[in-house]
């Protein structure tokens, strides 16, 4: 049996599986520009025809993969924080943990973000697919940081600027880390968050304040 007629027997969900693993791999090896859908086409082993009977083109599937890829993120770090102590702070540490984990530093992993990034503004469907992502990225840390205000007795706490600030040191670490392996170790990098908490808790969140006083 010839590979396309496997990959038409599969079941929908392995069939996109199959085509999105194909699409990281091309995307790590050529880039969003070189990438096109005859190549993703070849590594799966199947018709372009086959492929554009699933998606109207490049940049949706590409951008599905993009959701598939921050999907296993989000869940690696929700495990993470599911299983910390029943606290904001500690929870907060098993974020840190899980971002600097050995499945997030994959260089692999880096190179497919990189590539999503690039995509970024120049393909709708891609962009779309950023603000889906990044909104829930920035959601979880929103969360857990309202939670911390609230068990702090702050007031007037903007937790969702203090969410873009933390998810910028993140995103900024995560990069340098995956550029330049050397610049710091994963504990240093986990050691850098905990310390922008410290300093939220030191007196930091006045920053953070929705109002000019009562923070």
């Amino acid at each position: 049996m010839s590979q396309e007629a496997r990959f038409s027997r599969m079941e929908p969900e392995l069939r996109k599986a199959n085509l999105i693993e194909a699409t990281l791999v091309c995307l790590k090896r050529h880039g969003f520009q070189g990438a096109s859908i005859r190549k993703i086409s070849a590594e799966a082993g199947v018709s372009v025809g086959l492929i554009s009977h699933h998606y109207s083109g490049k940049d949706e599937l590409v951008a599905e993969a993009y959701m598939s890829i921050t999907g296993r993120v989000m869940s690696l770090l929700r495990e993470a924080m599911e299983q910390a102590a029943p606290n904001a702070r500690e929870r907060l540490s098993a974020f840190f943990r899980g971002s600097f984990s050995a499945e997030l530093l994959d260089p692999q992993l880096l190179d497919a973000w990189l590539a999503f990034w690039g995509a970024v503004k120049t393909a709708e469907a891609i962009n779309q697919a950023h603000e889906h992502s990044y909104g829930e990225y920035r959601n979880i840390l929103r969360k857990v940081l309202t939670e911390l205000a609230e068990e702090e007795g702050w007031e007037q706490f903007d937790a969702d600027l203090a969410a873009i600030s933390l998810s910028a040191l993140l995103d900024g670490l995560w990069l340098e880390s995956g550029l330049n392996p050397g610049t710091f170790t994963p504990a240093q990098g986990m050691q850098i968050c905990e310390a922008w908490v410290d300093g939220l808790q030191a007196g930091g969140r006045q920053r953070f304040c929705l109002q000019t006083t009562g923070c």
